[in-house]
């Protein structure tokens, strides 16, 4: 397994990698910009603005961000400093910590329904799952598996990759439900859902990695990735495209897609892209996902076509990405501490 920081750290759990390089620390919100930069880009019209937020604390390291109610956005910190918050984000850029603290050890993946955002956080005694709405925290009370990536199914019941256990989880009336992949050592990480209602995640594996398919009773089927060896990425790496099809990032400079009958084709990305990892589509129906060698935001068109544009920074880590509102693109970058918002 590979994990998206470089930290310097070895561990097989994010969270655990992400807390044996942790030091403490604090600082003061600066509510200012860090910089910003316009690209043309032929495919959208107009230009593309992008601007970096600095976190208001140190070593923060925003990993995941998700859209929730009246606009707003909301980031994971997986890591404390040395508290772990929920982080809340205006469209303006202004960032605040959501209180109670969260413990140490916070939440890594969330996903965001009609003014509600879901997300896993360690316990004592196991992970939780837990949603954030008006105003207030709710435990929905799992504490018997890990929580990594969440989406959520029309019927309000939460799905979930677990992939230390190599299991996706189903949680629905207060009660969970475990799925075992069916290849062996074959660990979940992004999840969603298609349009044929079924979920979608994608697999790193000890060969070659796999998209797995799962239907809501939990009958899962894995389709294998057409080249030997590759994988898909350990970020929230799969999205349901406008089109249809499942699109995913794999370690490699390629984006791929998958009809819901299993059919893959990948596209390549520019040269100078290197490996996406995580995708969302964009309010324009282009898929959006982010480069993290290369410090870009990248777009692909249904068609396979893409672009990229810079992030104007040094010593970037670019992880988790989502549509807010309007023609904004939302991204976080863990190692700089800060978010950032691409405006097309």
């Amino acid at each position: 397994m590979r994990f998206p920081f470089s930290h310097g750290c070895a561990a097989f759990g994010l969270v655990a990698a992400l807390t044996a390089c942790a030091s403490p620390g604090g600082g003061v919100f600066a509510p200012g910009l860090s910089a910003s930069t316009v690209q043309p880009d032929t495919q959208v019209p107009g230009a593309v603005k992008v601007i970096l937020f600095n976190m208001p604390m140190n070593q923060t390291d925003p990993f995941d961000i998700a859209l929730g109610a009246k606009g707003y956005l909301y980031a994971t910190q997986p890591i404390g400093t040395p508290t772990s918050y929920l982080w809340q984000i205006s469209e303006t850029g202004h960032i605040t910590k959501v209180t109670p603290t969260l413990g140490y050890e916070g939440p890594v993946g969330i996903t965001g329904a009609t003014g509600i955002v879901y997300f896993g956080i360690v316990g004592s005694g196991g992970d939780s799952l837990y949603s954030y709405a008006n105003g207030k925290f709710k435990d929905l009370g799992l504490t018997i598996a890990t929580v990594y990536y969440l989406t959520k199914a029309k019927d309000g019941s939460v799905w979930f990759s677990n992939p230390g256990n190599y299991q996706v989880g189903h949680f629905v009336n207060g009660k969970t439900t475990l799925y075992t992949a069916p290849t062996k050592y074959c660990s979940p990480y992004g999840i969603t859902i298609g349009s044929d209602q079924n979920i979608w995640v994608a697999e790193q594996c000890q060969t070659t990695g796999r998209i797995g398919r799962i239907t809501p009773t939990g009958s899962w089927k894995e389709y294998v990735l057409p080249t030997k060896n590759e994988e898909t990425t350990p970020g929230d790496g799969i999205t349901a495209g406008p089109d249809g099809n499942l699109w995913y990032t794999i370690a490699a400079s390629r984006i791929g897609r998958i009809t819901t009958a299993g059919k893959i084709h990948e596209f390549a990305l520019p040269g100078s892209d290197g490996d996406a990892y995580a995708i969302t589509v964009g309010n324009d129906k282009a898929l959006w996902y982010t480069l993290q060698s290369s410090s870009k935001i990248g777009r692909m068109t249904t068609k396979g076509s893409a672009t990229s544009y810079h992030v104007p920074s040094s010593n970037l880590q670019l992880t988790g990405i989502c549509a807010g509102t309007g023609k904004t693109i939302w991204f976080t970058s863990v190692v700089s501490n800060q978010v950032g918002r691409l405006t097309y």
